[in-house]
């Protein structure tokens, strides 16, 4: 397994159903490796994501991609395009079931077969209380 340093650039944008929109723009260093059919993305959260002391892992798939953070925060998002996938969203409030319907997926490659841009288009719901419309935009620096 061969682990490169990479500067990964992420703009995160989500819009609440009463309209409020926020957006989050993170600049880092990271680590990326291929294991087996998978390529792995992997780089601590900031303060500035508000998941500060969460290391979050991008395994990126032909068709699917998974955001797994462990930490001070933990969750295991699946994005697959048409298709809603249910996961567990640990709050200091207890568990609850959050919901991710993936409209769009799509990983660009570099010449080496290595992830380069990311995008995708999703709506999150998180038991019935809160929805939003979400977009992620990811560049990876090699």
């Amino acid at each position: 397994m061969n682990k490169k340093k990479i500067w990964i650039s992420i703009t995160g944008r989500t819009k609440h159903s009463e309209g409020k929109e926020d957006v989050i723009e993170l600049v880092t260093e990271g680590e990326m490796y291929r294991k087996s059919t998978s390529d792995y993305i992997i780089y601590d959260e900031t303060e500035v994501s508000g998941l500060e002391g969460t290391t979050t892992t991008l395994q990126i798939d032909k068709g699917k991609m998974s955001i797994i953070r462990l930490g001070s925060t933990n969750s295991h998002m699946i994005f697959e395009k048409g298709r809603k996938n249910f996961n567990t969203y640990a709050t200091p409030y207890g568990d609850m079931t959050m919901s991710v319907y993936t409209h769009k997926l799509d990983v660009d490659y570099d010449n080496e077969d290595m992830p380069t841009d990311i995008h995708i288009n999703y709506n999150v719901e998180i038991q019935g209380l809160m929805s939003s419309d979400n977009e992620l935009n990811i560049h990876v620096k090699h």
